[in-house]
């Protein structure tokens, strides 16, 4: 008799580095979460708080985007009591010449080069640390549609959202 709990897979939020990562020029960035943060996945956007630790979504207007690699309730991130691994989140910034696509980004019609924000989960909690369509020099840019919405290659009701980082923050 199959059991109850579905766990969740690798794919249900996943970032994937479709051109030039792993490099030797990349650049990517690992912090500890901020106390209090729930619900950072793979995919999402965080950046860090004045104490240099990782929150969801975006600290401010000029923070800097990490596209965060793991789930925080992963192993490498969340360890076990008295093991000596992770405590720490990684991700991949957006200064870095990559292409990537995400899972975490809200529902809409995208095409290339829309220009990419981070919801702030203002009007859906939910959507926080997600991308989203952003307006040139309102909000703050983290991104540009690369290659749009595709089907995940794992499970077709998943979708992905290409795109390349970028950093262009607001003007005051």
């Amino acid at each position: 008799m199959p059991g109850t709990y579905e766990p969740a897979q690798m794919f249900d939020h996943e970032l994937n580095e479709r051109k030039g990562w792993p490099s030797p020029y990349a650049v990517d960035y690992s912090a500890e979460l901020a106390a209090g943060e729930s619900g950072i996945n793979a995919g999402m956007v965080c950046s860090l708080d004045a104490n240099g630790k990782l929150v969801r979504g975006l600290s401010g207007n000029n923070a800097m985007a990490i596209f965060m690699l793991q789930n925080m309730t992963d192993y490498d991130v969340l360890s076990d009591k008295g093991n000596v691994s992770g405590g720490v989140g990684s991700g991949l910034v957006a200064e870095g010449a990559y292409e990537l696509q995400s899972t975490e980004f809200v529902d809409d019609t995208y095409a290339p080069n829309d220009t990419l924000t981070v919801d702030d989960g203002g009007v859906t909690p939910a959507n926080k640390g997600k991308l989203k369509k952003g307006t040139v020099y309102t909000d703050p840019i983290v991104g540009v549609v690369s290659g749009g919405t595709t089907a995940s290659e794992h499970k077709a009701s998943i979708s992905l959202l290409a795109f390349w980082p970028v950093w262009l923050p607001p003007t005051p």
